[in-house]
């Protein structure tokens, strides 16, 4: 085989071979991570079906103990035939009653009257003066739609009902959900969720399903899949195209080291050939310690991004994607619990400074003020003068109306207690309206932490980790956002290019690690030097840049030479303790709309300048020229 041939092979199996693993292994991590959070949410929404249909079926039982108390209504129902039915129809005609049954102790017959719609029925037995059980009585005042509404707004999923016929469905279709879980299809579209059955005191029992439909999830998976086969391709033809580079290099450099090989093959053991040195064997041993420390480099950097991305798509997989502002969550919460919780009114309060500010909902009357009040102190009190864990609700009353206070921060994060959200009403909170209450205030803290991740990935997304300042793509948007606002208002542009002198000699000497501390000190001049407005960013390698807003050529160059002299004034130590290093830097200034009329022309005048400062000496600033002749079109 070639060595060509070898080259490749050993390509293949230190760089194609690992990216493909990689791409396989993100790929499955992807799909695994965008379906657990679909069926988390459908799980969720699934719990708070139970609930709600539990809170549904105790709302049905006053009505109940009204009706098993009407001596009318228990007389018809026990006499039987028309005046059961008439009974039933006038018990089902009462304001709040959806529907009513009725079996005879001993019958298999049951007796309906009202709309078949209603479910979460509440029932109890009829027994006469001796306490003999006449039959069984269920009362329903929840109706199919308003129980699936009701259930949409506090899931955001999909609802179905269904009792051997579809009794209501939100999404307005015509079929019936089919029971169990997964995958299913509705009049051509595929949807993803779950059902299960509810039994009832009488009758069929009733079919809840939650789902959503099945696209999102796909376009989820299918967006990740495809930002991650980018940067993968990407990687693949950078690393191909260097490959070719140091193929060619390495043939010419193998000539020279096969005379060196043949003097030592004649015995030539005088003159060896050295690894330190000039001659050609020491220069081909430097080249290939050079490729194989930039290959440790590069796969070091690799497996770090690798760790990055997967920590990501962790991160974002197991995070409550319901917001991600902060006043919004807490706005949301407190809508979401006084309609849930059937409160008067509420308000949120600011535990930690500048993250959300007070608002309020609902009915401001002194009682619920005052209720209000009660519940926050004893949520702020908590158990031993400390706040209470997020989620966990206080209860006080005061001049007849009741509350409910939570304290909410996120549940993994550092940060303190971010807020305090509390609820009141005429009347005590049942224990299931205080369960939801928490519910709420435990989605609204998962949401906070989500928020953090977001702001964090966001930072990391447009800066460079070494430097600290913008990264490349940063730089491009910033250029493009500028230019956009210097024609808009007819102002002038700056660009200021900035290359560290002798870099690589620094890098061959001293070590890549001195070189990344000459950057980080040349990048704080960078950024010290700059004004509020400005955009300072790492442009590649050792080239720098400066985005100077409203500054014509000779203003972007007058800062360019503060930079410069700052620059020129460091001393950096070294990292073998023996002295410090002296740096310098070129610089190219070039501005729109004096040397340029866009972000491409922009950039090259002022790459130009750079060379010709280069090639003049270094350690100089060079303007671009004016332009020569104007550009066609309006500007």
């Amino acid at each position: 085989m070639s060595f060509r041939g070898r080259l490749r092979v050993f390509f293949t199996i230190i760089v194609i071979v690992p990216m493909v693993a990689v791409a396989a292994v993100l790929y499955r991590l992807t799909a695994d991570s965008e379906t657990g959070k679909a069926d988390a949410g459908i799980a969720a929404g699934l719990r708070t079906a139970i609930a709600l249909y539990d809170i549904s079926s105790e709302r049905a039982e006053p009505g109940l103990r009204a009706l098993a108390a009407n001596m009318s209504v228990v007389d018809g129902l026990v006499a039987g035939g028309p005046r059961a039915r008439a009974a039933l129809r006038k018990a089902a005609s009462v304001p709040g009653v959806v529907r009513v049954a009725f079996r005879t102790e001993g019958s298999r017959q049951t007796l309906t009257a009202g709309r078949d719609s209603g479910v979460a029925a509440a029932g109890a037995p009829l027994v006469d003066l001796r306490g003999r059980r006449l039959g069984t009585l269920a009362v329903s005042v929840t109706s199919a739609r308003a129980y699936a509404t009701q259930l949409r707004k506090l899931t955001g999923l999909q609802v179905g009902l269904s009792r051997g016929r579809l009794l209501a469905d939100t999404r307005g279709g015509a079929r019936m959900v089919p029971a169990g879980g997964g995958d299913f299809d509705l009049r051509g579209e595929d949807y993803r969720g779950r059902a299960d059955r509810f039994r009832e005191v009488l009758g069929p029992p009733v079919t809840i399903a939650v789902y959503d439909p099945a696209e999102e999830l796909t376009g989820s998976v299918g967006s990740s899949r495809l930002l991650i086969g980018g940067i993968i391709l990407a990687f693949l033809l950078l690393a191909l195209a260097s490959s070719v580079f140091v193929v060619r290099a390495l043939q010419d450099q193998i000539g020279r080291f096969l005379d060196a090989a043949r003097r030592l093959a004649k015995g030539d053991f005088k003159h060896p050939v050295p690894t330190h040195g000039g001659d050609e064997f020491a220069l081909l041993g430097r080249e290939f310690n050079s490729m194989s420390e930039q290959l440790e480099a590069k796969i070091e950097e690799l497996d770090r991004n690798r760790r990055e991305l997967e920590e990501t798509i962790r991160r974002v997989g197991a995070a409550f994607a319901s917001g991600l502002d902060p006043q919004g969550i807490f706005e949301l919460t407190l809508d979401t619990a006084i309609d849930a919780c059937d409160a008067d009114g509420g308000r949120a309060l600011p535990l930690a400074y500048g993250r959300i500010d007070a608002f309020r909902r609902g009915s401001e009357a002194a009682t619920t003020t005052a209720a209000l009040a009660a519940a926050e102190g004893v949520a702020l009190r908590g158990d031993g003068g400390a706040l209470p864990a997020s989620g966990h609700a206080a209860e006080a009353h005061s001049r007849g109306a009741h509350a409910l206070a939570v304290a909410i921060r996120a549940p993994h994060g550092d940060h303190e207690h971010m807020g305090l959200v509390s609820i009141a009403r005429g009347r005590e909170f049942t224990r299931e309206e205080r369960e939801l209450f928490e519910y709420l205030a435990g989605q609204a803290a998962v949401s906070m932490e989500n928020a953090e991740l977001h702001e964090t990935v966001q930072r990391q997304a447009v800066t460079d980790e070494l430097t600290g300042l913008s990264n490349l793509r940063e730089l491009q948007s910033a250029l493009d956002r500028e230019i956009e606002r210097s024609r808009r208002f007819d102002s002038s542009l700056g660009l200021v290019m900035v290359d560290i002198d002798n870099f690589k000699q620094v890098n061959d000497v001293f070590g890549h690690q001195q070189g990344d501390k000459v950057l980080v000190q040349v990048g704080r001049v960078l950024r010290e030097l700059s004004r509020d407005i400005d955009e300072p960013a790492r442009y590649g390698g050792e080239e720098l840049a400066v985005i100077t807003p409203e500054t014509d050529t000779a203003g972007a160059a007058h800062q360019a030479e503060r930079m410069r002299e700052a620059i020129e004034g460091l001393r950096v130590a070294r990292l073998d303790g023996q002295g410090h290093l002296q740096i310098t830097a070129s610089f190219g200034v070039a501005s729109l709309p004096d040397t340029a009329w866009d972000k491409d022309s922009l950039i090259a005048a002022a790459d130009g300048a750079l060379y010709r400062a280069k090639h003049a000496g270094k350690n100089r600033v060079e303007r671009a020229g004016s332009l020569t002749a104007p550009r066609s079109g309006p500007r």
